[in-house]
């Protein structure tokens, strides 16, 4: 052996014996949390410990439908959409809700959506045409983004789109003169950007004075009917604190317009943003130390992050609260959800195709067939992952779950707590229902088919991605037969 493999393995002991000593202290220290349960997610547990969802047992699944393969709960979604629109006990009107296609665009859940009330909002020239291709109503669509196409800005104003977001003051001159050639006067409004929120490429800012220039610009163009001020606030509302710097941003931009432009607003746009409870940010240092030592980071508990109920409640309790205290009508208002309409309502099953040797700090390797290429979102939250029929028994290990693609960038848990896993068995990974699936690519595998589960009863509604959907838009040559 030379030197330099000598003192290569040298180190490489002294490493492990390192985290032999370390690990005990660091999993002292790390934060307390209570490990969440499958009923958080509605799912039950058999006494053998197998998992299901309305009496549907998630291993039966892999046999008809096979692997990776998403699971939609049909009655989840529709409690989440039904409680962006309830109207709150002490309030005297609800808000309208427009769900963020980007989100999860699989057109199966955006129908079902739009089945129980829920509008679209749209940030692209693709989005808009699916949306229309799925029968929303026009009134019923909100067209925003940095990127609109001119071509889809001809087609949302001729087809009268209920509300269409100018991102910048440059689109307004292109708009007003597609609204006059038309012969069309399109309803629109103006995204700003708070100190704190999303600005770049984003709205104009309320602090440098550019958003009520835009305004000011906009009003003065007669083609244009300015009814709305848009404000999405971005990264994640997960607190009142949060959400009430929102709202009174909003709120005093939209005194100023009135007081400086005479304008009433009929609608405010909040955007979107808000936390899905059992979905929380990786913290990347802590993460990091954590998971070289083998130990997994507690979730943060649900019951701290604002949920769908209090954030609607505080909404129409500060817009109502403003609006009738100056003695003015109380604009519309409209909410732009995402992962806290979706998130929750799907999850991920995969399966261990192979289990590598432990490490010397315990945590031993599990190759799914699943990694970044269906689940790239889950490197960088905190998502649970559950063994879907684990033995009877089985103690808890640490494993480092890595993805299928060959590359040795695809893990995506360092360190995560399961039962004792064998090769063959099936995990469900959380909260998939938020940018898993736009997130998703062929990298060297198909996509997953899709699934909605509903009191027992199972409907496919997409189906799982063919070698030659793949290749469908390719020049090949001649099929060279057998």
């Amino acid at each position: 052996m030379s030197k330099r493999e000598h003192r290569k393995k040298a180190w490489s002991s002294g490493r492990d014996w390192v985290k032999k000593i370390v690990r005990p202290v660091a999993k002292a220290a790390l934060p307390k949390g209570r490990e969440l349960q499958p009923e958080e997610w509605r799912l039950e547990r058999a006494p053998d410990g197998a998992l299901s969802l309305g009496q549907v047992e998630l291993r039966a699944l892999f046999e008809k439908w096979g692997s990776p393969l998403h699971v939609v709960d049909g009655e989840r979604l529709d409690e989440n959409a039904a409680r962006f629109m309830a109207r709150p006990p002490a309030a005297a009107g609800s808000c309208e809700a427009y769900y963020s296609y980007k989100t999860n665009p699989v057109p199966g859940v955006l129908r079902r959506l739009h089945e129980r009330g829920m509008g679209a909002e749209v940030v692209s020239a693709y989005e808009l045409w699916l949306a229309l291709r799925l029968g929303v109503p026009p009134g019923r669509i909100v067209y925003n983004g940095p990127a609109k196409s001119p071509e889809s800005v001809i087609e949302a104003v001729r087809r009268e789109i209920g509300l269409l977001n100018v991102n910048s003051r440059a689109e307004l001159a292109l708009l007003a003169a597609t609204a006059r050639q038309l012969g069309k006067r399109p309803r629109i409004g103006i995204r700003v950007t708070l100190p704190g929120g999303w600005s770049g490429q984003f709205g104009e800012k309320v602090q440098t004075g550019a958003a009520m220039e835009a305004f000011r610009e906009a009003l003065a163009m007669p083609d244009l009917d300015v009814v709305a001020l848009h404000c999405h606030l971005g990264g994640e509302i997960a607190s009142l604190d949060r959400l009430d710097f929102l709202l009174s941003g909003v709120l005093a931009f939209a005194d100023e317009l009135r007081a400086r432009l005479g304008l009433d607003l009929e609608i405010l746009d909040l955007g979107g943003s808000l936390a899905c409870p059992t979905v929380g940010p990786r913290q990347r240092r802590a993460s990091r130390v954590a998971e070289a030592l083998g130990l997994q980071l507690p979730p943060r508990p649900p019951e701290d992050v604002l949920g769908i109920d209090a954030y609607v409640a505080r909404i129409r309790e500060r817009v109502e609260g403003q609006f009738t205290a100056k003695g003015r009508a109380t604009p519309r208002v409209f909410l732009e959800p995402g992962r806290a309409a979706t998130g929750n309502t799907q999850f991920l099953l995969c399966r261990v195709v192979r289990l590598r040797e432990p490490e010397p700090s315990g945590l031993a390797w599990a190759v799914l067939d699943a990694g970044i290429n269906v689940a790239d979102a889950a490197r960088s939250e905190s998502h649970q992952v559950f063994a879907i029929a684990p033995r009877p028994g089985s103690s808890r290990r640490p494993y480092r779950l890595v993805g299928p693609t060959c590359t040795p960038g695809d893990v995506l848990y360092g360190a995560c707590m399961l039962p004792e896993l064998e090769e063959g068995d099936g995990l469900a990974i959380m909260d998939a229902g938020a940018y898993f699936v736009p997130y998703s690519t062929s990298f060297s595998y198909p996509q997953p088919g899709v699934i909605l589960i509903e009191r027992g009863r199972v409907e496919p509604i997409r189906r799982i991605e063919r070698f030659e959907d793949i290749v469908r838009r390719d020049i090949l040559p001649e099929d060279p037969g057998p």
